[in-house]
């Protein structure tokens, strides 16, 4: 896999990527409230760049979520219309999972509890451990949780994500070892692009509708 696309718009962040033939290429812009608008000319800048066209690319990662319901549709309909068009293999990418990932790699921590601030007193909350090959797997399901009954018994994890700040009072409910500036870590296409490729080796691919948000807002936890 030598020529592939990474998309992320969960956040306020918006994170593109770009891997041709081993050479990164990233663009993002921060505090973005309407991915949707630049969507397009930021993808076609982004190639221009990793000198690709669209039809060159082998494979798309996208950010399915948990996160901003708004960015979500931006990332899954312009994923779908890309690959649709083109026949290009989608891997949908948990949004979480790339925030752990990035920890891993930066704090060098094995064990990652990530916890994002969905509002309305809810976190979406998931574990991530370090595997053999140095890509984080999930052990303990993406999930949105009310707050006041969040209950995590595990121990050793590293807490992760804008969550842990946001509610203060989750660290007194669990084990978990707060990580200095870990609450300003968000995706990272480039990460993401570690993550998805992965996962086209082991053939975990979509069809191009199937590309969807994963909003879990039908899937609270109490």
């Amino acid at each position: 896999m030598t020529k592939c696309i990474a998309i992320d718009t969960s956040t306020i962040r918006l994170t593109l990527a770009v891997l041709n033939d081993g050479e990164f290429f990233e663009l993002s812009q921060e505090n973005s409230m309407d991915h949707a608008r630049d969507i397009y000319s930021n993808i076609n800048k982004i190639l221009r760049d990793a000198r690709l066209e669209l039809q060159d690319l082998e494979l798309i990662g996208f950010g399915l979520g948990p996160g901003r319901f708004s960015g979500l549709r931006v990332a899954a309909a312009t994923t779908q219309a890309m690959s649709y068009t083109h026949r290009i293999p989608v891997c949908g990418i948990s949004s979480l999972s790339v925030i752990a990932q990035q920890a891993s790699e930066i704090f060098s921590i094995e064990k990652i509890a990530v916890a994002i601030d969905a509002n309305r007193d809810q976190i979406y909350f998931g574990c991530y451990q370090v595997s053999e090959d140095g890509l984080v797997v999930a052990t303990y399901p993406d999930r949105l949780v009310n707050v006041d009954s969040f209950d995590f018994s595990e121990r050793d994890y590293c807490g992760i994500g804008l969550g842990w700040s946001q509610y203060n009072h989750l660290k007194d409910k669990c084990c978990v070892e707060l990580i200095n500036q870990g609450e300003k870590i968000l995706p990272d296409a480039k990460i993401m692009i570690k993550l998805a490729i992965r996962d086209f080796k082991l053939g975990k691919t979509v069809k191009p509708f199937e590309a969807l948000p994963n909003y879990l807002k039908d899937q609270v936890t109490n």
